[in-house]
């Protein structure tokens, strides 16, 4: 079975493939109610709801064929359909990836979301993956969740375990990831990546000294990941 086929697990019911364009809706109605409330980056801002930007980048992943989605198949009314519980959305990233996260952080400027992408931005430039890796490429992870009352069941490693054969069929050296929260830092470990930089949030501060996300614990970390594929 390849990377992008279907993956089911007669056990739970669960079936792991790759989300198709025409479900980018309801996979945004997913974010927004798995996703956003808990992630720190967004917790830490103070405009309390999640920037359209943001959410368009999000999706746009779905368009490169590279994001995953967890559903559970079920009968109702005699008719069988899928529940989302659980999204993993990723894309290609190149070696000028700083350059470009710099330059949309100067964009967004002192907003919420620009605050959010010159952290990144920072991350991205330290970690420097592609001469650490000696790769031109690598498959992103840029945002994950699952279902609040399927947490605890391994979803989120299965994905992640998906994404790794999908990478890997696709031809991708290397698999990246940015962990703003301390949950999912404890499950990219889990499963061997490698932490090649750390930024500590009450380190990160403005042009005036002051800490930028302020966020509550346990997260006090951003760390970033990678795996050879």
């Amino acid at each position: 079975m390849t990377g992008s086929e279907a993956e089911i697990n007669q056990a739970d019911n669960i079936q792991i493939r790759v989300i198709k364009w025409s479900e980018r809706d309801e996979v945004l109605k997913f974010l927004r109610l798995h996703f956003y409330p808990d992630e720190p980056l967004s917790i830490g801002n103070v405009q309390g709801h999640p920037d359209p930007e943001d959410e368009k980048f999000n999706i746009s992943q779905i368009a490169h064929g590279t994001s995953l989605m967890a559903v559970q198949q079920q009968t109702v009314s005699g008719m069988l359909n899928e529940r989302i519980v659980g999204v993993l959305l990723s894309g290609p990233k190149f070696s000028n990836h700083a350059e470009h996260l710099c330059k949309e952080a100067a964009r967004f400027g002192s907003s919420n979301l620009g605050k959010q992408i010159g952290i990144l931005a920072q991350a991205e430039r330290d970690a420097n993956v592609y001469e650490r890796y000696n790769v031109e490429r690598a498959l992103h992870a840029h945002a994950m969740a699952i279902d609040k009352s399927f947490r605890g069941h391994a979803i989120g490693t299965r994905i992640i375990e998906k994404l790794k054969d999908l990478g890997r069929e696709l031809k991708y050296p290397l698999l990246t990831t940015d962990c703003t929260s301390f949950y999912s830092a404890q499950l990219v470990e889990r499963i061997g990546s490698e932490c090649v930089n750390i930024i500590k949030y009450t380190d990160y501060l403005d042009e005036k000294g002051r800490v930028v996300f302020k966020l509550p614990p346990p997260h006090e970390y951003l760390k970033t990941y990678a795996m050879r594929l």
